[in-house]
């Protein structure tokens, strides 16, 4: 086992003093964690921690590993822990700053604290056991506001994205509530991407049932889903770009093909189905030479009915945010989105571009620049 597997080097953190002092930035206990570099932020919720040795940890963290593989980066799982009031995070700031072991026999929240990071060190360690190329570390947040402790933590990271598990169904909350996604996807000065992790239990459970004994298998015989094929949407918004890409880094990470898919409708004029063609040969480029792709233009009136159609011969579907804020606002995903939401067995993954056109402006470029170095080579 890794160092990681021993509960100091899991960080406790509180916020900044509700009164602005500045003389106390945020306390920690355990050593920083020193991760210059892209990070993949991974909000580990109370109802997942107080279930943890059954959650399957492969199926929980296969998404972030892969976008951090596909950036050069790391994941971060960050343990939320949210408290009464701001006199209870005091009793956390006396007991980082004083390291009073024995609190943790008196006061019930240290004493949750300190199982947290026990958990959070025992995921993070089976974690790096399973990546070893993508480092994983793990921290736990002290809270009295579930959303604005995502936002506040996210805030802190010079470069970073995040990724939020979501229940099966927009209502469920399971996972994270849907005012708490619709926030961080609102307000977040950074890549967010809403991933669609399953229920508790069925085909594509997070927890790992022994149905012999009627209990929870070791987190070590968890397994991720078999994901063999890709469908990616595309159209023109904003946040197209950075869903290729996703699709792009589970593709690496899994072996996957990827379909890109783009619908017009009948009437259609020529002008819209070579934009349409144009969107593909797009997302070709973002995806890679190293990536299976197969495109394809349907023609349909009903988008949402063809994409959802489509995906009956696919694994997972990576979209990208709807283009309104106001949309983005209380996370009505649109008519594709919201069916899709509903699919119990298929992976969502969900884009929402901080960038948004300036990704795509660079890929263009980019594109631009390498076709006409190209033409140069070739006319010599």
């Amino acid at each position: 086992m890794s160092d990681n597997s021993e509960p100091t080097s899991v960080r406790i953190t509180v916020p900044e003093r509700s009164s602005g002092s500045d003389d106390e930035p945020y306390l920690r206990s355990g050593p920083p964690i020193q991760s210059p570099g892209y990070r993949v932020i991974v909000p580990v919720t109370e109802t997942l921690l107080d279930s943890y040795t059954g959650i399957n940890v492969r199926r929980f963290l296969q998404t972030a590993v892969a976008l951090a593989a596909d950036n050069g980066g790391r994941v971060l799982l960050l343990g939320i822990e949210t408290v009464a009031d701001e006199a209870e995070l005091g009793h956390v700031r006396e007991y980082i700053r004083t390291e009073q072991a024995n609190q943790a026999d008196t006061n019930p929240t240290i004493e949750t604290l300190e199982n947290r990071r026990t958990q959070l060190a025992e995921m993070s360690t089976l974690a790096q056991e399973l990546t070893p190329s993508v480092p994983v570390s793990a921290a736990v947040r002290t809270v009295t506001d579930l959303t604005k402790g995502i936002l506040d933590i996210i805030d802190e990271e010079s470069e970073a994205a995040v990724l939020l598990p979501r229940g099966t169904g927009l209502d469920q909350g399971w996972l994270l509530k849907r005012s708490t996604i619709d926030a961080v996807l609102a307000s977040a000065e950074c890549d967010v991407f809403v991933e669609k992790m399953g229920s508790k239990g069925g085909e594509n459970a997070l927890y790992v049932p022994s149905v012999d004994e009627h209990t929870v298998a070791p987190l070590a015989e968890s397994e991720a889903e078999t994901i063999d094929s890709i469908l990616l949407p595309v159209g023109a918004g904003p946040h197209s770009a950075l869903a290729a890409e996703a699709a792009r880094a589970v593709a690496r990470a899994t072996g996957a093909s990827v379909t890109v898919f783009h619908v017009v409708p009948p009437e259609a004029s020529t002008e819209a189905r070579s934009d349409g063609e144009d969107l593909l040969k797009f997302a070709e480029y973002v995806l890679g030479s190293d990536v299976a792709i197969t495109t394809t233009i349907k023609e349909a009136a009903d988008t949402a009915d063809a994409i959802i159609t489509e995906t009956e011969s696919h694994d997972a579907v990576s979209i990208g945010a709807p283009e309104q804020k106001s949309q983005l606002e209380t996370l009505v995903y649109g008519s594709v989105q919201e069916t899709l939401s509903e699919l119990d067995e298929l992976t969502i993954l969900m884009s929402r571009d901080s960038d948004q056109t300036m990704r795509s402006l660079y890929y263009r470029w980019k594109r631009g620049i390498e076709a006409e170095s190209g033409e140069s080579e070739s006319s010599k």
